[in-house]
Parts: structure tokens; sequence; C-alpha cells
């Protein structure tokens, strides 16, 4: 019991959720991200306008920063290095806070410099964005990371409900552009703390990354459409034609999303891929409560509290993945991929089709939703031996529930000149997988497998698992199967 218990507060320990381990160093990053991320989403984006009335800047200035800072963002990814964040995000801060200055100065009198300046912002909110995702990326460590995009999401849930239930101001006596306009000033204090660190990106050696790793910017894509745009289409035509405060609820759902979350990263192994079933499982089951909405009103609010759960939970999976991966492949490439996906290709799409569904009348809608209900389900039926090797087997996957990213062990393959599927073989066996188990993992036939392990096992010089195990006695093994 001794033994036992000790291994499990070790397991413990090393687990990303343990907080002991964020560094002081470091809380510049976690802060911006968490503040400055959530008033761009709550304060900027379409995601959280509300289709009743918005108290703060207007359709019309949202919809200018949203379009403007996706598109910046898109750019900026391929122009800015990584060593550059520091100046761009400083530089970059100054003309965000001259420009929403400018519009909160001229948005009365003079228009048209108003919008001017609305659009100066969106630029330079893109230039932000990408000065803060580098170090997010390659200098926090997993836990850092985790917290700082669940706690950006608490945040944004928390100002959404405030916003959309206040009737003139988040605190009294101070108008809703004035609070936004702090905040935002105070988020951007830390760049004041982002320090230049020569030693960091002087290793610009990638590692090598299995090609469908690229199958997660398309998984964040197919999550961007379906959450940041139809859902949110159709929340803001339930929102219009209901009685019940259905944007409140979706936010309430939003923080239950945040628990379920942390929850899942505590308690369960493989979290990554258990988080994308409850995001799309939540998604189709809210899909599935819409199309009844129209005889059975309650259904309403179950569907907006789908949307939330999956909506969060998908979003914080996204970034954290993203940052995950970025830095166990040292892969810039990989990040600038990810924002075109996320930004252009979810981001506007999303918008676009979100506005359409918004359009249609309500009962036309409940046919499209049953539709989008059965085609998640038929799609990732159809999908699912690829998305298993993709967040099931890879290496990634496993790093994103410990505290660091983990690449020592990967030059033990290397001397022995695998294959890349021999060593994902070798990998496997070592985990304690059985020939049978390691083919359905990465859909494979049985004979094709056992091929591999003969050839490795030749290459290697050895007759047997028990000398794999002997060979790579310093391997971690961090998931036998039961």
């Amino acid at each position: 019991m001794l033994n036992r218990g000790t291994a499990i507060a070790a397991e413990n320990s090393e687990n990303v959720v343990n907080f002991r381990v964020v560094r002081k160093n470091n809380y510049p990053y976690i802060f911006i991200w968490v503040v400055y991320y959530a008033w761009v989403i709550v304060f900027t984006t379409w995601w959280t306008a509300s289709p009743l009335l918005d108290r703060v800047y207007g359709v019309g200035i949202r919809n200018i920063l949203h379009s403007v800072n996706l598109i910046s963002s898109a750019v900026f990814v391929f122009v800015i290095k990584k060593e550059w964040y520091t100046w761009t995000a400083k530089i970059g801060s100054v003309f965000i806070l001259v420009g929403m200055a400018g519009f909160l100065f001229f948005k009365n009198d003079f228009p048209v410099l108003s919008v001017s300046s609305a659009a100066i912002t969106g630029i330079f909110l893109g230039c932000v964005n990408i000065s803060i995702l580098i170090p997010f990326v390659f200098v926090l460590n997993n836990t850092e990371k985790f917290y700082a995009v669940v706690g950006s999401n608490i945040l944004i849930n928390i100002l959404s409900i405030i916003k959309d239930s206040t009737e003139s101001s988040f605190v009294p006596g101070v108008s809703g552009a004035l609070f936004s306009f702090v905040m935002l000033a105070a988020g951007l204090v830390a760049v004041l703390y982002f320090k230049e660190d020569s030693e960091l990106f002087e290793n610009n050696e990638s590692v090598v990354m299995p090609s469908r790793v690229y199958m997660t910017l398309v998984i964040n894509c197919v999550f961007a459409v379906l959450c940041k745009g139809i859902a949110k289409g159709m929340l803001n035509s339930a929102a219009t034609t209901s009685s019940m405060p259905v944007m409140n609820i979706y936010y309430i759902g939003g923080l239950i999303g945040c628990i379920l979350y942390f929850t899942v990263y505590k308690r369960t192994q493989k979290a990554i891929h258990l988080a994308w079933n409850i995001t799309f499982g939540s998604i189709t089951m809210g899909f599935l409560c819409f199309s009844f909405i129209s005889h059975i009103e309650v259904l309403t609010a179950a569907f907006s509290i789908f949307i939330g759960i999956g909506s969060t939970i998908g979003m914080i999976n996204m970034y954290y993945i993203l940052g995950v991966i970025g830095k166990k492949y040292n892969s810039f490439r990989y990040v600038r991929l990810s924002i075109l996906f996320i930004g252009i290709c979810g981001g506007l799409a999303g918008v676009l089709l979100g506005n359409l569904i918004y359009e249609v009348d309500v009962f036309n809608l409940s046919v499209i939703s049953s539709l989008i209900s059965a085609g998640i389900m038929i799609v990732f039926l159809m999908m699912s031996p690829i998305l298993t090797r993709t967040y099931y087997s890879d290496e990634w996957a496993d790093d994103s529930q410990k505290i660091e990213i983990d690449n020592d062990h990967m030059s033990m393959f290397k001397k022995y000149s695998l294959s890349k599927r021999e060593t994902e073989v070798c990998k496997l066996l070592l985990e304690g997988y059985t020939l049978r188990q390691i083919s359905a993992i990465i859909s494979i036939a049985y004979p094709t497998v056992n091929t591999y392990c003969t050839s490795l096992y030749r290459k290697l010089k050895i007759n047997s698992r028990t000398e794999l195990f002997v060979l790579f006695k310093d391997y971690p093994i961090k998931n036998k199967p039961h």
C-alpha cells in the first residue's frame, strides 16, 4: 500500500494540473493571456456579441474589430519572427491603446475618425495576438499553458454573463466602454515585463512531426465553423425568439465546460481524446435539442447549456493543443498554419455561416440542425480510426498531460535506423500492447504489424520482447493497457 500510495503521489506531482510548478518569471505571459485574450473575445468578437443589444461598442464596430483582427493575425503570424515577440508586443500595445483612445474620443462627433481608429486597433490586435502567442507556445510549460487557457475562458464567461445581465455598465457609474479600455490597459501592462532571452530560440532544429498531426488543424477548423459559426447563429436566433435568457444560460454552460475540462485532466488518461469527445458530443446533443425547441421550449435551455459546454471545452482544447504540438516539435510552421486555419478558414467562414443561419426561419433551422447532428455522428464514425491514431497513440498526446514536453527519449531510436512505422510499433510494444491491439490502434493489418515487429527485432538484434524491455529500460512507460 505504501508503494502504491507513493506511486500515485509521484504521478499526481507530474500531472499538468499541478499548479505548484507555475514559475513566477512567467506570470506576465500567463496574465496577459488571461486578461487580454478575455478582453478580445468579450469586447471585440462576433462570437460573444449579443443579438439583442451591444452596450459597449455596437455591432458595426465589433464587426470591424473582429474581421480586421482575424485577417491581421493571419498576416502577422507570417511576418513576425519568434525572437521579435518582446518588441512587437510593446509596439503593438501602444498602437492598440492609441487606437482605442481615439475611438472613445471621436465616436460621438467624428464617425469617420472613430471607424478609422477602430480599424487601426484591429490591425494591431493581430500584431499583439501573435506576439503573446509565441511565448505561450515556446516559453510556457504545459501547466502554465493549461491555466492560461482555462483561466481566460473562465473570465470570458463571467464577463459575458455580467455584460448581458446589466442594463448599463459593468461597474456602477462607469460606462461599459471605459471599463473595457481600463481592462485592456491593465492586460497590456504585462508587456512591460516581457524579457528577451537570446538563448531561448537559438535551437531552431525541429523534431520530426508525423504528418497525421496536421489532422488536428482540420479538427480545429471544423470546431470553429460548427461552434463559433453555425451554433452561434442558432444561439442568436433562439435569443431573439425565446423568453429565456439564452445567452446567459450559454455562458453558464461555458463555466461548466471549464470545470469539466479541469476534471478530465485531473482524473483521466488520454484527456485530449476525451475532451474532444465531450466537445463534439455536446455539440451534437445541442443541435438535437434545437431541432425540437419550437415544440418544447424548455429544450432551449438544454441547447444553450450543451453548446456552451462544447464551445468552451473545444476552445480551450484547440489552443492548448496548439501550444503543446508547437513546442513538442519546435514548429513555428504548425503555429502559423493553425492561426491561418482558425482565423480565416474557421473564424471568417464561421461568422459568414453564422450570419446566414441567423436569417433563416426557425422551422428551417430545425431541419438544418437535425441534418447537422446526423452529419457530425456519421463523419466521426468514419474518421474514428484516424482520430484515434492522431489523438491517442502520438507522443504529443502523452506529453499534454505532463508538466513539460519530453523529447529526451526520442533520441533512443535514432541510432538503430528504424523507419517511422517501425518506431511507432516499437513504442507501442514498450507500452505493453499486443500485436493485435497495435493493429487496431494504428489501423493496419495484423500480418503487417507482425512484419514490422520482425523487422525492428532484426535491426535491434534481439529475439524477444523481454530483450526489447532491457534494451530500452530507460524508455518512459506511461500507459500500460489493462
